[in-house]
């Protein structure tokens, strides 16, 4: 396997802690989390482990200036905004849709960042791309080094750090002495999904994992998982062998991306009235949203161990609409 240098953007493994209060409430499986929100650089979230290679690979090709895309709430964008601050590099995000009148949630942190932001006036991210590729022409023949990433970070590099985390999963398995028999993650841009599928491969792993799609209709989402599967493992230098089968379920994308239902602000205040935890309303409410759905309708056992990736995402709690906060004002 080819080994691909890193840099390091936080000093730990993550904690798994035991969701006890959520557990007895539901009156399921033990549920744990894995707390990839913990991740420190820029208020944490699973972008920071994709970066580590990443940046570490533009920063062996010398650039000086990172270009990226996401929405206007992106917390890929956020976070390489701050990486990039940390590590003295030029960030500029090309944002989809037009620009906004009001500072506020990941947007307000891009700027406090440092990025320079530019609107792609679509959301049609093919086209962005393109801008991306054009704009990096334009500066490398004005005298800078620039690097394009991918919507979400979602590419050969990316998935690294999460096939990195399913290996670190395991360890913690052993040393919590508990076997988790299904993973559960929320599914964007397919890129946490794509690495834990390769670091289930290369751990000889049997867990089920499941990618709670936020974004695009399943078979969508496949395509884009797929193809960031065997990007991560011509990277490795690896032949997978045989076919990865996906799991990724579409039920709880709700009306569109970004608009939480009520089973994702039940989802939200679940997790924050009994364990702490703060879920957002864009990935991680959705997919614990539907992991608590799995546990009512049947669909795994009481006795089984289940383990949810929380991938960050605070600042979307700010951005909800008033409609959506009125939610909590009754409770």
């Amino acid at each position: 396997m080819k080994k691909h240098n890193k840099i390091k953007l936080f000093n730990r493994a993550t904690p798994i802690e035991y969701a006890e209060k959520i557990s007895r409430q539901l009156r399921g499986p033990d549920i744990y989390i894995k707390r990839d929100d913990l991740t420190d650089s820029a208020l944490g979230g699973n972008k920071v482990r994709k970066l580590e290679y990443i940046l570490a690979d533009a920063l062996e090709k010398d650039c000086d200036t990172i270009i990226t895309t996401g929405g206007p709430q992106s917390n890929h964008a956020r976070i390489t905004a701050g990486v990039c601050a940390q590590l003295g590099l030029r960030c500029i995000l090309l944002l989809s849709g037009k620009k906004k009148e009001v500072l506020e949630g990941n947007l307000l942190l891009d700027k406090i960042f440092g990025a320079e932001i530019i609107y792609a006036g679509t959301w049609d991210f093919k086209v962005i791309h393109k801008k991306m590729e054009t704009l990096k022409k334009h500066l490398d023949n004005h005298g800078r080094r620039a690097y394009t990433v991918p919507l979400g970070g979602a590419s050969g590099l990316g998935t690294l750090g999460y096939a990195e985390c399913f290996s670190e999963i395991v360890k913690q398995e052993k040393e919590l002495k508990i076997k988790f028999s299904r993973i559960f993650t929320a599914n964007g841009s397919g890129g946490t999904q794509a690495g834990l599928e390769i670091g289930k491969a290369v751990e000889h792993s049997a867990k089920e994992i499941i990618g709670i799609s936020v974004l695009f209709k399943k078979e969508k989402a496949a395509v884009y998982v797929k193809q960031e599967i065997a990007e991560g493992f011509k990277v490795l230098g690896m032949d997978p062998g045989k076919e990865i089968k996906i799991n990724i379920d579409d039920n709880y994308i709700g009306e569109g991306y970004a608009i939480p239902d009520e089973s994702t602000l039940n989802a939200i205040k679940l997790a924050g009235s009994s364990e702490g935890i703060v879920l957002d309303p864009v990935y991680t409410g959705k997919a614990f949203a539907g992991l608590i759905d799995y546990i009512k309708c049947g669909k795994i056992g009481n006795k089984e161990k289940v383990l949810f990736i929380h991938t960050g995402g605070y600042p979307g709690i700010v951005n909800m609409t008033e409609k959506h906060k009125k939610y909590f004002e009754g409770l």
